[in-house]
């Protein structure tokens, strides 16, 4: 058969296998696929073409079946390996104590079993500070809890206390709440008073009235003397604690007979400051004599005989009101 020259041929792309139209008197072909460039000898046969395009299009099947083979091995390789892996994993996991069983299978505690909650300082600006029965324990210490307030408390606050598991534990239960409690409280109203811690304050009133009162009511001035409770009157101050933070007034209504059988009265207040609640409920304070001012045989009594207090409840009062500097009445 005679050979001839190219004019125009339809070709495959020995690159990627898609149809390129070659028109006549191109030098050069484009895959519209995969932009392979092919150039065109117009004076080779075209048995010759052939047998270059078949030439190329075995290379690049060569070179596929290279790559495979390399991606089959490295797969493989990789399956292979990940086999290893996952026997030695099933291995350590079946080993009593080990890392990677408690990974998997963690220990079981509970973080609370040692642990409590010490509340310290007065309510309304107490503290919360872990308490570990067993330090031995791995987790026993201050960077595995979180305690949620921890400042700032008083009687009945709820504080929370969170436990983060360390690898190879898993806590139940991981958070726990406490009832704030135990606390010694200041007063800061008068119904903090019990009645037994209020018969206390009123019968150390009373002692010191009859203490005051004593040499004249057992003198010729007077035949008799009696004492009623008043009025309570309750501060509280105004600023950060330097001296005392609160200040009570138990004042008593004192009605004494002349010999005459006239009755005189007075008003007197016994001071008392700190007054604290501790958690038996038995208020603590300081008390110091009866306050006011003294006045003797003017109202019709020995000067010799002077003794404290107020002739009327009204300045008795206004007194009172302006007692402290720095303080403010709540009762």
């Amino acid at each position: 058969m005679e050979k001839s020259n190219i004019k125009t041929i339809s070709l495959a792309c020995p690159s990627c296998g898609g149809k390129m139209e070659l028109q006549e008197g191109d030098e050069k072909a484009t895959c519209p696929y995969c932009g392979h460039i092919v150039l065109i000898d117009k004076d080779e046969p075209s048995e010759e073409y052939e047998r270059r395009m078949a030439s190329a299009r075995a290379e690049e099947d060569i070179k596929d079946l290279q790559v495979k083979r390399q991606r089959r091995r490295a797969m493989k390789g990789w399956l292979i390996a990940l086999g290893v892996l996952l026997v030695i994993i099933l291995l350590s996991v079946l080993i009593p104590g080990s890392p990677v069983r408690k990974l998997f299978f963690p220990d079981k505690v509970d973080p609370f079993k040692d642990v409590s909650i010490k509340f310290s300082g007065m309510s309304g600006s107490a503290k919360a500070e872990l308490q570990f029965a067993n330090s031995d324990a791995e987790w026993a210490n201050a960077k595995t809890f979180t305690v949620t307030p921890a400042t700032g408390l008083k009687n009945g606050d709820t504080v929370t206390v969170k436990a983060k598991a360390t690898p190879g534990l898993r806590f139940e239960p991981s958070e726990k709440k406490f009832t704030v409690e135990g606390l010694t409280e200041w007063v800061t109203e008068t119904q903090q008073i019990s009645e037994e811690n209020l018969a206390i304050i009123h019968a150390n009133t009373e002692r010191l009235i009859k203490e005051d009162w004593n040499e004249i009511v057992s003198s010729e001035f007077a035949t008799g003397i009696t004492y009623t409770p008043y009025k309570l009157y309750l501060f509280i101050t105004d600023g950060p604690l330097s001296f005392e933070y609160n200040v009570l007034y138990d004042t008593y209504e004192v009605k004494v007979t002349r010999a005459d059988g006239s009755v005189f009265t007075s008003y007197e207040a016994a001071r008392y400051s700190d007054l604290k609640i501790p958690p038996d409920g038995v208020m603590t304070a300081y008390f110091e004599d009866l306050q006011g001012f003294n006045f003797g045989y003017k109202q019709g009594f020995s000067y010799a005989h002077s003794f404290s207090g107020w002739t009327d409840a009204a300045a008795m009062d206004a007194d009172l009101r302006h007692a402290r500097d720095g303080f403010h009445l709540v009762d």
